[in-house]
Parts: C-alpha cells; sequence; structure tokens
C-alpha cells in the first residue's frame, strides 16, 4: 500500500481545518473585541452622561417634591396659635424656596446643561432632541428672575417644567436600558 497519497490527502483535511479553525477564532474574537468595546461605550454614557444627567433630575424631582409637602402643610394655619406667626412662617418658607430655587435648583438645571454641552457625543440621538427645550427652560426663568423678563410672561408662553417631562421620561428610559445592555 503506497502511504503518500493518502498522508497528502490526510496534511489538505489538517490545513484544511487549521485555516477553518484560525477563522472561527478570528471571528469569534473580533465578535467579542466589538462587544466589549460597545460595553465600554455604555458604561461612559452611563458614568459621565446619563447617570449625571438623572441624577440632577432626581435633586430637583425631590426637592420639588418637598417643596410641594411643606407648602401643603403650611396653608391650613394651626387649630390654636397665632395665625401671625403662621403667617409669617408662609413667607419665610416662601422666601426660602425663593432661594433655593435661585441658589440650588437653577444651577442644577445649568449643570445638565453643562452636561449636555461637554458630553454632547456620549448622547444618543434620540436624547439629542431635548437638548433645546432644556435651553429654552433655563434661558426664560434666568430672564426671569434677573428682572429682564416679567413674571407673567412664564405663563404667556406655557413655560413649565412639564415641558421638561418628556425628556425626564427619555433619561429614565435610556438609562434604564443602557443598565440592562451592560449588564
Amino acid at each position: 500500500m503506497d502511504l503518500l497519497p493518502f498522508l497528502g490527502t490526510l496534511g489538505l483535511g489538517a490545513l484544511g481545518g487549521a485555516v477553518a479553525g484560525s477563522i472561527i477564532t478570528q471571528v469569534m474574537t473580533n465578535a467579542r473585541d466589538r462587544r466589549a468595546q460597545r460595553v465600554a461605550f455604555v458604561k461612559q454614557q452611563l458614568e459621565q452622561f446619563y447617570g449625571p444627567l438623572l441624577a440632577a433630575r432626581r435633586e430637583i424631582k425631590a426637592r420639588s417634591e418637598l417643596r410641594v409637602r411643606l407648602q401643603e402643610a403650611l396653608i391650613e394655619p394651626p387649630a390654636v396659635g397665632d395665625i401671625d406667626a403662621h403667617v409669617r412662617a408662609m413667607d419665610a418658607n416662601v422666601d426660602d424656596e425663593n432661594q433655593t430655587f435661585r441658589e440650588v435648583m437653577m444651577p442644577r438645571y445649568r449643570e445638565m446643561i453643562s452636561i449636555f454641552r461637554d458630553k454632547m457625543w456620549l448622547a444618543e440621538p434620540a436624547t439629542r432632541e431635548f437638548f433645546g427645550e432644556l435651553i429654552e427652560f433655563v434661558d426664560v426663568w434666568d430672564k426671569i428672575l434677573n428682572k429682564k423678563l416679567p413674571n407673567w410672561i412664564a405663563s404667556r408662553i406655557n413655560h413649565t417644567e412639564a415641558n421638561l417631562h418628556p425628556l425626564y421620561a427619555h433619561l429614565e428610559e435610556t438609562h434604564d436600558r443602557l443598565r440592562r445592555e451592560v449588564s
């Protein structure tokens, strides 16, 4: 029996198997590398864009809800006690809330604009659509607070935080989706 043709066939088969194995390994390695790059990018989106925006939004929401609860509690005068003291407490709370809005809330909104502007490249296309609404909200309030526009203009142009609710919902949904993707 002549072994040379048999060994030649065996050699070609082994060579073909080695080439196929190498190609499969390369395809799998490339897919793993692409997945790792995607996960790294999503982590960056979460850490530098969606996470900070959502945190600012949650702080604004918590402070707004507290403001409403305090206002509701202060509306009803105490059953017994000094009505003048109650009115003074209401006035003091209004002054405090105005100061909180100027010194805490508005800087948080401005911080959101800065994050958007500085990290826009991390935002998904649908998120970028909300940037103008956020700028409008902040600019109008800045003009009102700096007495460049009268207070009544806000109601005339339907300027309320409700205009930002679609942005807030989008941030929550996108943040949660990206977190699931990384997990």
